[in-house]
This record gives C-alpha cells, structure tokens and sequence, in this order.
C-alpha cells in the first residue's frame, strides 16, 4: 500500500515534464551560411545606416609641351552634364587648334633651316669649282683660301662705304701771275711755317666703281686758310690789297673759311709685302667763302687786333686736286682756278698730308 502512494505521485511529475518538454518550442536551427550584410537589417528587422558617399574620380590630365607652350588635355567622368561637356569640347578644340599652329611653325622653321642648308652647300659646291689648286702645296692652299674669303667679304660691300672724318693739313704757297708788278709781288711774301692750312671732311664717302680699288670719293669740307706775311703790313678793310708798311705792326695774317665739297676718282692696288698699299687720285672740288678775318700783333704784347671785314677775297673757290700714297704716306695737293683777291692775277697753292679716321 505504502509502495503505491509514492509511485502514484512520481508517475504523475514525470507526466507533467514530459508534457511541458512537447509544448515548449526548439530553437530555429542556424543558417549554412551568413546573409550579406544589405540582407541582414531585414531579416534582424533594424534600420541599417546610410551608406557613405563615393569619392568622386579625379580627372586625367594630359600636359603636351611643344616649344615654348604647354597644352593641357583634362579628361573627365563620363556623367558631365551637357553644358559642362560642350565646355570641355569648346577647351580641346582650343588646344588642338594651338597645337596644329605650333606645329606649322616647327615646320616653316624647318623649311628655312632647309633653305639656308641648300644655300651653304651651293656656296660650298661653288668654292670648290672656283679652287682649281689640288697640286699646289698646303701653304699656297691656305693663301688662296685666305684670298677667296677676302674677295668673298669684298663682294659683300661693293656698293661704297662711310667714315667719320679726313683731314688734310699742309702751307698754303701764292702763284703770282705776270700781270703783278714787282713790288707787289715782295710785299706778298708769305711765311712758309706760318701759313698753314686745314681742312675737316666730314662723313668722307667712298662709292666703289665696281671694285674695292676703284673709287669715286667725295664728301663735306670745312677749309681754314691762314696767310702770314713777311712783311709788316696794314691792310685797310673793305678795299682789295690796300695796304702800308708800319713798323709797329709786329705780324699780318689772314684767316680765311671755305666750305667746300671735292669729287675725285681714286684708285688703290692690293697691299704689296713690307711697303702696303699705293694709290693715286685726281679730281676737283669747289666752294663758297664764309668769313674773312686780318689778325694783328702790334709791338704792345697786349695789343692784338682782329678784324671781320671784307678785305676783297674772291666768294667762290674751285679748283684741281690730286692725291699719291705710298704706304702710311698720304700726300696731297690742291690748285685753285680761281683768284684770290677780286681783279688780281693771284691764286693759291696748298700742299700736305691727309689723314682718314
């Protein structure tokens, strides 16, 4: 009896485990695999955050470097929107026009280069049909080479050439015609190395007549004349060779300016070893008197008289000319045609050196 009463409430325990272990739900079995991280907020039912922006792509850039400019090709995304991509359109177009330009300039530059080559090897196909010396020996080679470049250069300058100044320094000598009497004559003696002359050509032109050896040479003269006298003499101004002897008078000069232009024909031979060069000229020139003045010394040394009058020199001078040089030697010497003094058989001689500059 005692037995039953304890197994009647431990069968009744167990009936009741058995029947909440039926009742109780099981756990959902684990996926194979784990969904994709898009899938799970749906499936755990949460709100997933929001996903980060892409960072946008950098344009291409392409640098084109063409003489001295730089071209640049920008290459964007593929999503431009219209007006953004007629820009960038409307740039490459630019750019390629600046390019084909640059490129005809490369090749019009290559066109000259060509040009200048084909010119030098002319010059050079024309210099070595020119040099028939292949028997000569190397020094006579090198003095021909020397010569043809120096007639080369001359060629270049044929048509003349300006300086900067000639002058041309020297003693002026009276020629006394019949007609003078004696008397006069004496009294009109001049101081040799007191009666000088000068004359400054400026801008002295040389105007080569086919060859650097033959020239026509002219230019724009100033002459300055000075007459000393022997004797002690006081001319009267305004009257033409009126004058007395005063012993108080210690000098009697004139100064006297023409402003003249000579024309001659010049000729000049190549530069002979250990002498230089020779030449030779004739011409003409001629000119009008600017100003007349007497200088006196009289025995007071402070005393010294200048007077600008008209003492009856002739307006106009013209005459011949002629030129000899030996080397560093220049000589010259001029004749005039005219007279002197006004309605007097008296003309004038001068005779120098001339120096260019």
């Amino acid at each position: 009896m005692k037995n039953n009463i304890l197994i009647f409430p431990l069968c009744t325990l167990f009936n009741l485990c058995l029947l909440q272990a039926q009742e109780t739900p099981k756990p959902p079995t684990p996926p194979a695999s784990m969904p994709s991280l898009p899938e799970l907020p749906e499936q755990l039912g949460a709100i997933a955050p929001p996903a980060k922006p892409m960072p946008a792509k950098k344009p291409d850039t392409t640098i084109i470097s063409i003489g001295g400019r730089q071209i640049i090709i920008i290459d964007n995304q593929a999503t431009k929107s219209g007006k953004e991509k007629a820009e960038w359109e409307e740039e490459l177009e630019e750019s390629m026009q600046e390019l084909k330009e640059s490129l005809e300039d490369v090749k019009e530059d290559m066109e000259d280069s060509k040009a200048d080559m084909e010119e030098s090897l002319e010059e050079l196909e024309k210099s070595k049909e020119e040099g028939h010396h292949e028997n000569e020996a190397p020094d006579d080679k090198h003095k021909y080479k020397l010569k043809f470049n120096k007639d080369k250069k001359a060629k270049k300058h044929t048509a003349g050439s300006i300086e900067f100044l000639e002058f041309d320094f020297g003693v002026n000598l009276l020629n006394v015609g019949s007609s003078v009497s004696k008397q006069m004559e004496d009294d009109l003696r001049l101081k040799t190395w007191g009666s000088w002359t000068y004359t400054f050509t400026f801008a002295p032109t040389k105007i080569y007549l086919g060859s650097r050896h033959l020239m026509l040479m002219t230019g724009l003269g100033w002459r300055i004349g000075q007459l000393e006298f022997k004797e002690n003499l006081d001319f009267e101004p305004n009257k033409t060779l009126v004058y007395t002897k005063d012993e108080k008078i210690k000098k009697t000069q004139f100064m006297i300016h023409h402003l003249q232009i000579p024309l001659s024909i010049y000729w000049k031979s190549k530069r002979i070893r250990g002498l230089g060069d020779l030449g030779f000229g004739i011409g003409t020139y001629a000119g009008i008197l600017i100003s007349q003045e007497l200088e006196t010394a009289t025995a007071d040394p402070n005393r010294d008289i200048e007077t600008n009058e008209d003492f009856g020199f002739t307006d106009f001078r013209y005459g011949v000319n002629a030129r000899l040089d030996i080397g560093v030697l220049k000589l010259f010497a001029n004749l005039d045609m005219n007279k002197l003094w006004k309605d007097n058989d008296i003309k004038n001689m001068e005779c120098g050196i001339w120096i260019d500059f």
